[in-house]
This record gives C-alpha cells, sequence and structure tokens, in this order.
C-alpha cells in the first residue's frame, strides 16, 4: 500500500498531505488568532449590513419590507429568540442527570 492511500485510510494525520485549503485554515486556527479572526467576521458583518441599507434587492413584498436594513434586523432578532428558546424550553426537556448512562 501506498504512503498516499495509507494516509487516506487512516496513517498518521501528521503525514497527510493537505490541500491549499487545509494549509490556510491549519496556519489560521491558532488560539491567538481568534480574536483577529473575529474582529474580521464582524467587520465583514457589518459590511454587508451597510451595503443591505443601500442596494436595494427586490422590490418590497410587504409594507414593513420597504424599511431599510429590515432583513438584517428581523434575522438578528429571529436569531437571539431561537437562542432564547432553546436554552429555555428545549434544554430542559432533553437535559439528562450527569449519570444518566452510569459508569461506562
Amino acid at each position: 500500500m501506498s504512503d498516499q492511500n495509507m494516509n487516506r485510510t487512516g496513517g498518521s494525520p501528521e503525514n497527510v498531505e493537505l490541500s491549499a485549503l487545509g494549509r490556510c485554515l491549519k496556519a489560521n486556527s491558532a488560539p491567538e488568532k481568534a480574536k483577529a479572526w473575529r474582529t474580521v467576521m464582524f467587520v465583514v458583518l457589518g459590511l454587508l449590513v451597510v451595503l443591505n441599507l443601500f442596494i436595494p434587492n427586490h422590490p418590497p413584498h410587504f409594507g414593513v419590507d420597504r424599511v431599510p436594513g429590515f432583513w438584517p434586523a428581523f434575522g438578528f432578532f429571529v436569531g437571539v429568540v431561537m437562542v432564547f428558546f432553546v436554552k429555555k424550553i428545549v434544554q430542559p426537556l432533553i437535559k439528562r442527570p450527569e449519570d444518566y448512562y452510569g459508569d461506562l
């Protein structure tokens, strides 16, 4: 079996040759770079929201569609509501005691 096949089927991870995307992700996934990545993502998000205010993407179907920035605000609001819904309603329904599965 060749080394290339060995790596694809369970060889040691240190010897696996990464694609260009894999090398980029590995180089930029260090914990000390997390703050920089978070900043970049928030800047991109802010830029997209600002662009949404000035670039109409479709004719409005509802009255509230005419308000600039409605869809980004609506998406943010729905995301926050979903987090609270899952945390307060769904989690207590599926939560199990710490020793539910016994000693494994």
